[in-house]
This record gives C-alpha cells, structure tokens and sequence, in this order.
C-alpha cells in the first residue's frame, strides 16, 4: 500500500461547486478539484464514518471514479464526490470491526474535528441520519442538494435533519 498524505485544506466560502463552461473534466481539471476539495471531503467522511484510513481511501476512490466516469451533472461536484465516498466507505466499515472508541488519532486529525462533543453526538445517529447531517452542516450543502444526492424527497431530508438534531439535544441536554 502505498504512502498518501492529506493535503492541508483550502479556506473556500462555498462548498457547491459549478463547473459551467466546462465541456469535460479533464486530468488537469480533476487535479484541481483534488487539491482544493480534497481536505473537506475527507473530513465529512470522517465525520460520517469515524474511521480515519476508510475515509481517506474512499475519498481516494471517489476522486478515481470522477477522472474515469465524471458525474453527469456538473453542478455539485463536491456533493457527487461526498455522496460516492461515503457509499464506498460505508461498504468498506461493514467490512470490518468498527475501530475502537478512544483510539488515539494523528494530530492532524484531532484538530479536523472542532470538538470532542461533535463526534459523540454524531455517533449516535444512524449512518443516513449522520451522512445527511454531515452533508448540511460540514459541506454547507443544500436539502435540495442533498435530496437529490440520495434520491429522496426534500421533505425527507428536512425531517431526518430535525429528528437527528433533537436526538442529540435530548441527550445532550441530559449529559
């Protein structure tokens, strides 16, 4: 297995991507979607999957799939890239034992994740529950966008959103 690195991330404003003008991706093209994106999708795929080395290879594997099969629509490229990593990653968890809570993680991903609190929350939520949550909240996405990722109404999302909010209100509130 080879070597890979995670570069440090971009400080862009918005998450979804509109690539209009471009006829195709092209190697360059999904060099650069890489370097600029890369950090903040592995990062909500970390959050979604708590599993640093699943995570970094499904978004590895995302970015494959895009240069040989680019996504039909180019509006969302991020939202595409964190929809097929995730669904690579979860195949990948179940897989395998879940890691150990309280495994001690690289530094550089300590700080990825802004608080203690964050991870224990999501972690209980379901895996649709956390991606669609992790979808709005980490990569700013819309609940039409993310409606549209999984194939479900915005209804739906919105709904997941709340139920998975109040879930972990309630348990935080009685902590």
């Amino acid at each position: 297995m080879r070597a890979r690195s995670i570069p440090h991330s971009s400080k862009q404003q918005g998450f979804a991507v509109r690539l209009e003008g471009v006829a195709s991706f092209d190697s360059d093209r999904w060099e650069a979607l890489y370097r600029r994106f890369f950090p903040d999708v592995y990062r909500a795929v970390l959050a979604t999957v708590f599993d640093p080395e699943i995570a970094l290879d499904a978004v590895q594997d995302a970015f494959e799939v895009g240069l040989r099969r680019p996504p039909a629509d180019e509006t969302n490229v991020v939202g595409w890239l964190y929809r097929v990593a995730v669904r690579r990653a979860l195949r990948r968890r179940f897989r395998r034992p879940p890691p150990v809570l309280g495994t001690d993680y690289p530094d550089e991903l300590e700080r990825s994740m802004t608080r203690i609190e964050t991870r224990t929350l999501l972690e209980l939520l379901t895996a649709r529950q956390r991606s669609i949550v992790v979808a709005h909240y980490f990569l700013g996405l819309r609940q039409e966008e993310i409606a549209e990722m999984f194939g479900v109404r915005r209804g739906t999302v919105g709904a997941t959103i709340a139920h998975a909010l109040a879930r972990m209100r309630e348990v935080r509130s009685n902590a």
